[in-house]
């Protein structure tokens, strides 16, 4: 196991800590609900769900993050402004975890980090993301309003490298400086970087590679949603398709066997390779990700504590799930 000679900064945000030396705290797990088909909505656009079923998935993963002790983050991802709005009250009734504030529209982020500042809850929110595509109104929104917290995104298109990551995350390129100097003048006081997910055989390496080296550099929490790259996997979903059948209730057979052994399984590898946290997609996968995750931060704090003298820090799998 590795230690970092670079100071790693831990941050807490709503009572949750992330970041530090590999084994110190446990990895955190993102868990998407609302996303795109999602099972529950029943209209995306006006933020129309089976609250029932909502409530069912969030208490499962809190369950499994205090059976785990992983700490567990809402990742609210939304179709609208309106959705936004009636998503993020909704979550935060029911759950005093952290949440994540996501959609692939600009305008219903902002709408969500404005509601979030009117309501007080910007304390607990994480804006999803900071990265080269943010317009002026995106940056001023954001710089508005009262967030601390942020993931930072390092996707840069010209240069899938570890270097171009860097680069990107340090140097002046779209705007006047880097990503991370960026956040910064915009009041992020506590930015999360994303190593960017890309596919297998176009990139999925260096994501998950790049996470040392952003750690080595900037010291920062870093994590991946790298359960992208074995999804977008064209070989898997051939033999899926192959050795599976596609029933009223989706995928069932060998071939969905494989491919959610590979979906849930990838979530270890950015950890080994010393990220913070984990954007494990669809949060039905609670039950799966989270022990998987638990016993390789397990696996990863005893080498830490037997090579370096590293401690956990509770809560933690290994104070929580040795028999």
């Amino acid at each position: 196991m590795f230690l970092f000679d670079k100071e790693q900064k831990v941050f807490d945000i709503a009572g949750m800590k992330i970041g530090g030396q590999p084994g110190q705290q446990a990895t955190v797990l993102c868990g998407t609900i609302f996303y795109a088909k999602h099972y529950l909505v029943e209209d995306a656009d006006k933020g129309i769900f089976d609250k029932k079923a909502a409530e069912d998935v969030l208490k499962k993963q809190e369950e499994f993050s205090e059976l785990t002790g992983n700490p567990c983050v809402m990742q609210i991802f939304s179709e609208s402004p309106e959705a936004m709005e009636k998503e993020i009250a909704f979550c935060t009734e029911v759950s005093d975890v952290p949440f994540l504030i996501d959609s692939t529209v600009a305008e219903t982020k902002t709408a969500g980090l404005k509601y979030a500042d009117e309501v007080g809850l910007t304390g607990k929110a994480i804006y999803n993301s900071i990265n080269i595509s943010c317009t002026e109104e995106e940056l001023a929104a954001i710089k508005n309003s009262s967030i601390e917290a942020s993931i930072v995104l390092a996707f840069n298109p010209k240069d899938s490298s570890v270097a171009g990551k860097i680069d990107l995350l340090e140097n002046p390129g779209t705007f006047e400086k880097g990503l991370v100097s960026l956040a910064r003048d915009l009041g992020i006081t506590k930015p999360l970087v994303d190593a960017a997910t890309l596919p297998i055989g176009a990139g999925a390496g260096m994501s998950v590679a790049a996470g040392f080296a952003v750690k080595s550099k900037f010291g920062l929490p870093v994590g991946l949603g790298i359960h992208n790259a074995p999804s977008a996997w064209t070989w898997l979903k051939e033999f899926r398709k192959a050795h599976a059948t596609k029933g009223p209730s989706g995928w069932e057979g060998l071939g969905q066997d494989v491919f959610k052994i590979c979906d849930i399984a990838s979530n270890v590898l950015p950890i080994v390779a010393g990220h913070d946290f984990v954007l494990y997609g669809p949060i039905e996968n609670a039950t799966k990700a989270f022990p998987l995750v638990g016993m390789t931060d397990m696996i990863i704090s005893e080498a830490a504590k037997a090579e370096h003298d590293i401690e956990a820090v509770e809560p933690h799998p290994i104070l929580q799930m040795t028999a």
